[in-house]
């Protein structure tokens, strides 16, 4: 059975062009292109994109990263000629956020990665066989590449196969912000507004007088340079000034953007504030763990996991950056765990991008703090010089 099927079309941007039509079940038709245009998804699909590609990957072997793997080299500094790997991981996480999957095919000579390329989602063609087995089709002549060198991301899926697109989830939610955006900019482009309504009686005006009442009106209460701003208006008996008031519906319908902006920060998991909505529940620091321990690491163990499978090799992503707080608390950090022999000196001045010092790849320990058996050693020797034994 087929999976996806191609919809040619191009927007004159190659990017965009690797961008798939989606297709819900009511009909619905969706594209990235045009999703990317709402402010709030372009915002919630930028900042995780740009995490995951900021986020270094490393190579774990017994629970300790590796340090200089070659194939961590490759994804994060250049694996293929035309892209770096900062714009690989964020090309590939950007589509498979907008779109629910993202291909990218895996280049070996022999058993050596040579590179790894991105593929347009509008190029694969994914079609399982009746024996169960899965196949990749790229491009019009449909070449075939092996599931063993396609790389295929997918955040949220039903059958393991193929992904869905957070941007099913919120149909409803942009219908309902792209209404009111138009609303807004209709009254404020079309609708008829101003700050005050100065009526002249008993005179019948045409346009030319209309402005010319209009300039020497504005020009005595200080429009132009601001010298009778907030003094008092002298009218003579034939005109009678109104000052108007911003339509109250149209205010509310402004601030109940804010509720939109809720739900599309919390069908991609972001927190509110990063989408400009004021969250008075959690300081920024709280706000950044909670962020990467209940958000950001679901995003990413999606690219590890088919990293592990299809590279052969336990993968992780560095995310120290990200937990990192104010200057000060990093310091004390970094000094607890050099005093508590978790790491050397040089690690901690690494941290702070300072050059090693000779002595410093020792770690360092209290004369107060021994093993448990050791410390019992030394106590019955203590007793046996006191001749307590």
């Amino acid at each position: 059975m087929g999976f996806f099927t191609k919809k040619q079309s191009t927007t004159g941007d190659p990017f965009l062009d690797a961008v798939v039509t989606m297709q819900s079940d009511d009909n619905t038709t969706y594209t990235s292109a045009g999703a990317i245009r709402n402010s709030d998804i372009f915002t919630a699909v930028s900042i995780i994109a740009s995490d995951i590609a900021s986020s270094p990957l490393q190579v774990i072997k017994d629970g300790v990263p590796k340090k200089d793997s070659g194939i961590t080299n490759l994804i994060d500094g250049q694996p293929n000629e035309v892209m770096d790997g900062w714009h690989l991981k964020f090309s590939l996480a950007v589509n498979m956020l907008l779109n629910g999957n993202s291909f990218a095919e895996i280049k070996r000579d022999g058993n050596k990665v040579q590179s790894i390329e991105l593929l347009p989602n509008s190029s694969v063609t994914v079609t399982q066989t009746d024996n169960g087995e899965l196949r990749y089709n790229v491009g019009d002549k449909k070449r075939r590449v092996p599931k063993e060198n396609m790389l295929h991301f997918k955040y949220f899926t039903q059958d393991g196969l193929t992904g869905l697109s957070p941007l099913y989830a919120l149909r409803d939610e942009i219908k309902i912000q792209k209404a009111g955006n138009k609303m807004i900019d209709n009254f404020f482009s079309r609708g008829i507004n101003s700050n005050g309504i100065l009526k002249v009686n008993k005179a019948v005006l045409d346009n030319e007088a209309k402005q010319n009442i209009r300039e020497k009106f504005e020009e005595s209460n200080g429009s132009q340079n601001g010298a009778n701003t907030l003094r008092t208006i002298i009218l003579d008996e034939s005109m009678d000034y109104q000052a108007m008031e911003v339509n109250t519906d149209v205010l509310k319908l402004a601030n109940s953007k804010d509720w939109t902006s809720r739900q599309i920060a919390a069908v991609f998991r972001i927190p509110v504030e990063r989408l400009g909505v004021e969250n008075t529940h959690s300081s920024s620091t709280q706000s950044s763990l909670i962020y990467v321990k209940e958000t950001l690491i679901h995003y990413l163990n999606c690219f590890v996991s088919e990293l592990s499978n299809k590279l052969g090799k336990n993968f992780r992503f560095n995310v120290d950056r990200m937990l990192e707080s104010d200057p000060d608390t990093k310091v004390k950090n970094i000094l607890e765990q050099v005093q508590g022999s978790l790491i050397t000196i040089n690690e901690g001045r690494s941290k702070l991008g300072l050059p090693p010092r000779d002595g410093g790849d020792r770690l360092l320990a209290s004369l107060n703090y021994t093993y448990l058996d050791t410390l019992e050693e030394y106590q019955r020797k203590e007793n046996v010089e006191n001749g307590e034994e």
